[in-house]
């Protein structure tokens, strides 16, 4: 009998699943985003102490350009490696770094084209497209950090498929402390020499950790425990670039209508801000509250279901190749409810503790007026990224395509139509009717899995 208590007691502290690489994977992840979420918290507080509330909102503008290039230079194809490398053959892992190779080659020739357009052309696109002339020299140094980025997003996709998440978790981490040291060091030397502190230094510290995030996954890469005998040069094929670009293409599409979109509705929300009543600096300010407090808060419990979506990919991508559908029904199940508790529990916390934590945090009311009405929407907001990480692992990158586009949009028709009108608040309640729209739409395409029990 104490033999049994014993295996039983053993059992259930070495538990088969914790050897499961997506749960190790998700700690790692988990544990990664945490920290750099909490290193991006100080940091949030950091700028919002030292840069006005109107040159914050300045930096917000840079955000949707961002997003467009890491929607034409890498999204879609980290996300195509991840999935060919989790679908090879163990016993060919030439074929794992042959589909590395051949997508980095694409995204550093994609990533390399942007860098010199958005540089040379960075007037133009502040000018006429953002509508602030602050912009241009953030622009210029943005821009360099484009190719660093693609080649790391690149390597992180293949560690991705590997199911080894400590390495793209160490990068996140060294690319968010690199950042904020070299800022606060800037910062700190503009300060002690009596010079005005520039907003440039924002961008450099982001190309510093780009560059530190890019040398230690290249560093980490030539690390490899397989002796596998390959040629880089010989590893990049036309086939196997025909069928990333055919996979990354409509993801690829999906961010970059999502980004053009941001982008239109990143400009047009100061001046239907304005529109409604405010003056051209106050509608700015209050869209840098939005965009360098309230939104950061927000998403800070991102760092879980962030890792957890980064994994289910290649894990749904492997059951859907087995033909187990019970895996997949399990694996959503899981997620649905993972996410809704901890969006519940997050509007609880943020609606409750709102005006503490803005007062505390930035020590504006604005802010804390802004998480609080932003609470109703986590539940929602963590749900449809993992939600949408599945639909990718099954292949439906296309139908996830047209679901965010809609979303958008309808928040874009509240940008337009209903902030006039009545302000900030139709703004909040554009982002709340469209994470539910996306949700609808999303457990829609998965009823197949969530209705039918197939053994």
């Amino acid at each position: 009998m104490s033999n049994l208590s014993t295996k039983k007691l053993r059992g259930c502290l070495n538990p088969r699943y914790l050897k499961n690489p997506i749960i190790t994977g998700t700690f790692f992840l988990t544990a990664a985003g945490i920290v750099t979420k909490f290193i991006g918290f100080f940091y949030r507080i950091f700028l919002s102490r030292t840069f006005h509330e109107e040159s914050l909102g300045v930096f917000g503008l840079l955000g949707p350009v961002m997003m467009l290039v890491h929607a034409v230079c890498a999204a879609g194809i980290q996300n195509a490696i991840t999935r060919f490398v989790a679908a090879s053959k163990k016993d060919k892992s030439a074929e794992a770094y042959g589909y590395l190779f051949t997508g980095i080659t694409i995204s550093i020739f994609l990533s390399g084209a942007m860098a010199y357009l958005i540089f040379h052309h960075a007037p133009y696109i502040a000018i006429q497209f953002i509508g602030e002339r602050r912009c241009i020299p953030l622009l210029h140094i943005c821009a360099l950090s484009f190719p660093l980025a693609a080649l790391h997003s690149c390597i992180n996709g293949f560690f991705y498929g590997l199911k080894r998440a400590a390495i793209p978790a160490w990068s996140m981490i060294i690319e968010q402390s690199c950042r904020v040291v070299t800022v606060y060091i800037l910062c700190r030397l503009s300060v002690e020499s009596g010079l005005n502190i520039s907003l440039s230094y924002i961008c450099v510290g982001l190309l510093a950790g780009e560059f530190a995030s890019a040398l230690f996954s290249c560093f980490m890469l030539t690390i490899r425990p397989e002796k596998t005998e390959f040629s880089i040069r010989k590893s990049i094929s036309l086939n196997k670039g025909k069928s990333i670009v055919s996979l990354a293409l409509p993801i690829s599409l999906n961010r970059i209508c999502i980004s053009f979109i941001s982008s239109v509705e990143t400009i047009q929300l100061p001046k239907m801000l304005v529109a409604s009543g405010l003056s051209a600096s106050n509608a700015l300010s209050l869209y840098g509250v939005f965009s360098g407090m309230a939104i950061p808060l927000i998403m800070f419990p991102s760092a879980f279901t962030g890792s957890v979506a980064s994994l289910l990919l290649p894990s749904v991508s492997e059951a859907q190749a087995q033909g187990n559908d019970q895996r997949i029904r399990k694996t959503i199940y899981l997620t649905m409810g993972f996410c809704l508790l901890l969006g519940v529990c997050c509007f609880l916390f943020f609606f409750t503790f709102a005006d503490f934590l803005g007062e505390l945090l930035f020590g504006s009311n604005i802010a804390a007026s802004q998480i609080r009405a932003l609470s109703f929407v986590c539940p929602f907001l963590y749900m449809s990224g993992t939600l949408c990480s599945i639909l990718h692992g099954l292949g439906k990158t296309g139908i996830t395509f047209l679901f965010n586009v809609s979303s958008i949009l309808l928040r874009l028709f509240f940008v337009l139509f209903v902030v006039p009108k009545i302000g900030f608040s139709g703004y909040i309640y554009g982002t709340l009717c469209s994470q539910i729209f996306l949700d609808l739409l999303i457990i829609l395409a998965l009823r197949h899995y969530l209705l039918y029990d197939k053994k």
